[in-house]
């Protein structure tokens, strides 16, 4: 099907993909948790080269059209690490 003015956007079906990209995040993050006890420094570009990798079997399609080439995965495993940092960053610190 062709797109128009009229084809309809639906964010329902975005749904299954939104929750697959939350648990690329929880494999960031607890990644990041990891390799910190482990006294290994990343920044925002390593951690997402991490989370794009966990990506690599990941096709995700809409209406049957693939939403994700290698371009779209580096960036979205990037903005997923970027938001683990800034959730990292503005955590409380815990107590001792």
């Amino acid at each position: 099907m062709p797109f128009s003015s009229k084809t309809k956007f639906s964010q329902a079906k975005l749904l299954p993909h939104l929750m697959k990209m939350g648990e690329f995040m929880r494999k960031g993050f607890e990644h990041y948790v990891q390799m910190k006890a482990a006294d290994v420094e990343l920044d925002p570009d390593m951690l997402g080269a991490f989370i794009e990798m966990q990506m690599d079997q990941w096709h995700p399609k809409l209406s049957g059209k693939h939403l994700m080439d290698g371009d779209t995965k580096s960036a979205g495993s990037r903005f997923l690490a970027g938001i683990i940092f800034n959730y990292i960053s503005s955590s409380p610190p815990e107590a001792k």
